[in-house]
């Protein structure tokens, strides 16, 4: 949901466990989780609350003696002004901040928190800002202190009692009318991190989440009318006559966060993804060859897939679900078996503001009553949302601290399993809510052109790398950790080929499984994979805000001039070349039909301030009238760089990184250069800023 927000700011301002036996063998590691709960909840429908208890087991993992223990409250983002996901939004948006009307607030009270023996840490609470206090206020964080430290290994076993209030849709978690989609809505531990403390953000604007893998049982009360899905599997569902509510229970092991949703207009189908079905034998030997696996490892199990679905929507259930299965089979051919064994996707009702949002084995997706098939909005957000459980649900990076590791690599994936299973989308436009794809044909696009479209605007605003909540304002954030991200790691598939690009992020995913990878955990499987030390790659482009711009400054093609006017000495003697002298030359040689030499001159610069490093280099192809090749390569440190040809013909244009390898160029109209530019050429250049408007366009609309 938030790229949806990030996605339309940007527009705004446009127009204003154990690894690697060899290299070629990986085996994930089942991780026990530090981590147990068990929470019991009750929607009160009228009075739009929740009522819950909860007990959590926690294991000290670390060497460390914890003495604390921090709290994600997330539900206080919603409570007041004072908060700092309000404060954010008004600051880095201004007019478009976040409004909360009156009596559409949420928030979430501990009103008893005590150990298993019932000694009580109540009296302990208090609010606490990790990252100090640029909003002092902010209550979307709580501390407890033990009685006595929890040693290495050892265990504490806490029980909670919350009371909530659920906001009207602010941010991906709250209701409309009686529609719920309830996320981050329970008392939630950070991560311990050895010899630093707990990491506990409050909650930002531009920050999704972080939090520790866990084994979870939840029972959750809702009034009979709802049809509930949720994360994890439904293994109970118990009627309560004299209430009138069903408590249903699930479980799932090895995730770190639980979403559910209740509505009662939800019509839920059941469908099973089976691989034997969904992926041929040749497919499996394709895959096994590129990843260098044996063909057992790149096996796929069956899924059970759940789909809620609104009843106006009922005519799209098959694009659902097979946009679901093709998200299934190349996530899973191409980084790894899906663990899990459902996986729920939301189909969110109209204006509940819950759309596009990941949640482990859960995701919401969206669409509109009226759309065309040409038009790919609704499968690419259900194969995003689905990828992120990859990306943020199995290698659980901090997405306060790194987001680009999720939501970079998923974006880059998205396109990738959109390309491979649908082929190129279609721009869509839209008049009073009708797809004017019905009646007219509008361009083609593959997700990694948008992406550059996007992502070349912010280069120089904030790093890739930067903390989520100290990006330059919500567009920088977005368009860094989505488009631009995306746009370097289809800069670096170029670089490194498809095949090794697809082990490297194999490598990454199964190595990571159930872990907190960092950004030098991934540069260090890049330079695993290659053999090469692609880190320059990552200061230039992630860690640094310079802007890549490679390209022709001139070209020039002169005929080489056997004599030139003036005195030379010949043989000991003073002779004068004069135009007489010239003029019979010349003659002379065309009577022969001699051809004459040219001298060819090609500069290149280096417009921006990212440089090419490493054993890479930037290719330039010079194109003679002949139709003759002559291809040279630059190291690209120089501000600038002049090569020259002799030959019997001019040159006819130049073309620096011919085969488009850099994506993350930011200027491709100074990439090619003709000797004699031609109306043609300004034609095709206007076309390629009508694209790539129409791209801004699209995007736009297809998320809407």
């Amino acid at each position: 949901m938030k790229l949806l927000k990030t996605c339309f700011s940007y527009f705004l301002c446009v127009c204003s466990i154990i690894i690697i036996a060899g290299k070629n063998t990986i085996i994930a590691e089942e991780r026990e989780p530090s981590l147990r709960y068990q929470i019991w909840v009750e929607l009160d429908d009228q009075d739009k609350m929740l009522y819950g208890k909860e007990e959590i087991v926690w294991m000290n993992k670390s060497q460390d003696a914890v003495r604390d223990m921090w709290f994600h409250l997330y539900y206080n983002a919603f409570k007041n002004e004072k908060s700092t996901v309000i404060e954010e939004s008004k600051e880095s948006i201004k007019q478009f901040g976040i409004n909360v009307k009156d009596g559409e607030w949420g928030w979430i009270d501990v009103t008893r928190i005590y150990l298993a023996d019932g000694r009580g840490l109540t009296p302990t609470m208090e609010f606490v800002t990790q990252n100090k206090p640029i909003h002092p206020d902010d209550q979307t964080v709580m501390r407890v202190i033990f009685p006595e430290s929890i040693m290495p290994g050892g265990e504490v076993h806490v029980f909670i009692e919350f009371q909530s209030k659920i906001p009207r849709t602010i941010l991906r978690s709250g209701y409309y009318k009686d529609s719920y989609f309830i996320a981050q809505w329970f008392p939630k531990p950070g991560v311990y991190e050895e010899g630093k403390g707990w990491n506990c953000h409050a909650y930002h604007l531009n920050s999704e989440f972080f939090a520790d893998f866990a084994d979870f049982t939840v029972h959750i009360s809702v009034p009979e009318k709802f049809v509930v899905g949720a994360s994890g599997k439904q293994i109970k569902a118990k009627a309560d006559k004299e209430s009138g509510k069903i408590t249903y229970t699930y479980e799932q092991e090895n995730i770190h966060d639980f979403a559910w949703t209740a509505n009662p207009d939800f019509i839920k189908i059941e469908r099973d993804f089976i691989a034997d079905e969904e992926i041929t034998k040749e497919e499996y030997q394709e895959v096994a060859r590129m990843l260098q696996l044996p063909l057992d490892d790149v096996k796929l199990p069956d899924v059970k897939m759940i789909l809620l679905i609104n009843p106006e929507h009922k005519d799209q259930i098959k694009r659902h679900f097979n946009a679901l299965k093709a998200a299934i089979k190349y996530y899973g051919l191409w980084y790894g078996p899906y663990p899990y064994e459902t996986v729920t996707m939301v189909d969110p009702p109209f204006r509940t503001r819950s759309g596009g949002m990941e949640y482990p084995t859960l995701f919401t997706a969206g669409t509109s009553i009226l759309n065309s098939k040409e038009v790919l909005s609704l499968e690419g957000v259900i194969i995003h949302e689905f990828g992120h459980g990859y990306w943020y649900g199995l290698c659980a990076n901090n997405e306060f601290e790194e987001a680009w590791l999720d939501e970079g690599i998923n974006t880059y994936s998205t396109g990738k399993v959109i390309a491979k299973a649908y082929g190129q989308g279609t721009i869509p436009a839209y008049f009073n809510r009708i797809p004017m794809n019905w009646f007219f044909k509008f361009p083609k696009y593959y997700d990694y052109e948008l992406d550059r479209t996007l992502g070349i605007h912010v280069v120089e605003l904030d790093p890739i790398t930067t903390y989520s909540w100290k990006f330059f304002n919500i567009v920088s954030y977005g368009l860094n950790v989505y488009q631009r991200a995306s746009t370097c790691l289809n800069t670096l598939e170029r670089l490194v080929g498809p095949e090794t690009m697809l082990r490297i992020l194999r490598t990454f995913q199964t190595r990571f499984r159930f872990r907190h990878p960092h950004t030098q955990d991934f540069i260090g499987i890049v330079n695993e994979i290659t053999g090469k030390d692609y880190s320059w790659f990552f200061d230039e482009l992630f860690f640094k805000t310079l802007n890549f711009d490679y390209g022709i400054s001139s070209i020039s093609s002169k005929k080489v001039k056997e004599l030139v006017r003036g005195v030379f000495d010949i043989n000991g003697k003073k002779e004068e070349v004069t135009k007489e002298k010239i003029a019979k030359k010349e003659a002379k040689d065309k009577k022969m039909k001699k051809k004459p030499v040219y001298l060819s001159k090609v500069k290149v610069r280096r417009f921006g301030e990212a440089r090419v490093g490493g054993e890479s280099d930037l290719k330039i192809m010079v194109v003679f009238e002949d139709g003759s090749e002559e291809t040279v390569f630059w190291k690209g440190q120089e501000r600038w760089k002049e090569f020259v040809f002799t030959k019997p013909v001019k040159a006819k244009y130049a073309q620096i990184d011919p085969e488009n390898i850099w994506l993350i160029d930011s200027n491709i109209s100074n990439n090619s250069l003709k000797l004699k530019p031609s109306r043609k050429e300004s034609f095709r250049f206007i076309y390629k800023i009508i694209f790539m408007f129409q791209n801004s366009i699209q995007f736009l609309s297809a998320l809407s």
